[in-house]
């Protein structure tokens, strides 16, 4: 995939000022593409600037809110229920996971729960706000249906990512996973460059195996592990679609849809000394990674922690540059000329 570095500050100045120019304040435009940078730097491209055409035309169309009034419905000592207002995905997740963290530092466990939310991007980005601060961050989001019951051809399920983080040695610990064997991202990316998909991601419309991503789109992604990834997709349903008060499985809007969503999100957060001393911590965990890092390996193979290989492709980014792919560049340039927003990243082609 041909790929090309541009400016990080183009990227960020850019990015910002197409959001103002269609109502969304500077501050929150900024935590957008923020967000959106964060997952291209580590090379995760299905969430990063590839998203932002989707997100203008849902705000465009009035169904994700540029303004939101964001609110508390529900509060106790470690527990904050949000109402995100249908706003900008990243702002409220942002939010959220601020409010348990804040929580943490009192009681050492906190907890944010979200509906009348949105696509939030790569659940990584908030787990780590926790894991960065010292802390064990857990998010998980539910999604519109894609996975199907065990058994059944009907989508009922969405592939609902979650991510945990933990604090590590010299980057945070990240597992971040959705419970499908691909993400629609992915099959959408697919179907834009007219590619063909491996037959053992998703299922057609009749239960067939397909390499269409079209009528994967249309049909059921398979889910990791087989029964096993339903069950975990069910339960993050539970936990963050039907506990937050968010709607869920057939109730959720498609994210393609012309509708506004109401996507739920759970954010908790634990303090590692409330467990023990961090120090202690710390080596136990440096005493369980250099097991792992000197373990006898495979031919040809390495070994890597979770989130370790998306923090070796930020690191390879430099402090001033981000590589993003050709197709997802011509993509924002065109947005770019549609509302005449001047960017030198024209010069790269």
């Amino acid at each position: 995939m041909k790929s090309y570095e541009i400016s990080i500050d183009e990227y960020m100045r850019s990015g910002i000022k197409l959001l103002e120019l269609i109502n969304v304040q500077k501050k929150d435009a900024e935590t957008i593409i923020a967000s959106l940078l964060e997952s291209d730097l580590r090379g995760i491209h299905t969430h990063g600037l590839f998203r932002l055409p989707r997100y203008m035309e849902q705000i465009k169309d009035c169904n994700i809110n540029p303004q939101p009034n964001i609110r508390t419905c529900h509060t106790n000592q470690w527990l904050e229920v949000l109402d995100g207002d249908h706003g900008p995905g990243a702002v409220v997740a942002k939010r959220a996971m601020k409010r348990a963290i804040m929580k943490s530092k009192d009681i050492g466990i906190g907890a944010s729960a979200v509906h009348n939310g949105n696509h939030f991007g790569v659940a990584a980005y908030y787990a780590e706000m926790a894991s960065l601060e010292g802390k064990i961050g857990i998010v998980m989001t539910n999604s519109s249906p894609a996975i199907a019951p065990t058994g059944s051809l009907k989508r009922l399920i969405g592939n609902n990512p979650w991510s945990i983080s933990v604090p590590g040695i010299d980057n945070p610990i990240t597992l971040d996973i959705a419970n499908s064997v691909v993400s629609k991202g992915k099959l959408r990316v697919a179907r834009d460059r007219n590619e063909k998909i491996p037959l053992n991601w998703a299922l057609d419309s009749k239960g067939n195996p397909t390499d269409d991503p079209e009528k994967a789109l249309e049909g059921i992604v398979l889910p990791i592990g087989d029964y096993k990834g339903y069950g975990i997709a069910l339960l993050v349903e539970i936990l963050a679609g039907v506990l937050t008060g968010a709607d869920f499985s057939e109730r959720m809007v498609d994210h393609d849809a012309d509708q506004k969503r109401n996507v739920g999100h759970l954010f908790i957060v634990m303090d590692v000394e409330s467990f023990m001393p961090m120090n202690d911590y710390q080596e136990r965990v440096k005493e369980l990674v250099n097991s792992i890092k000197n373990a006898p390996v495979i031919k040809d193979k390495n070994v890597y922690l979770p989130g370790e290989m998306e923090w070796i492709n930020k690191n390879k980014n430099n402090l001033n540059n981000v590589s993003i792919p050709k197709n997802t560049i011509k993509s924002y340039l065109e947005l770019c000329r549609q509302f005449n927003v001047s960017t030198n990243i024209e010069t790269i082609f």
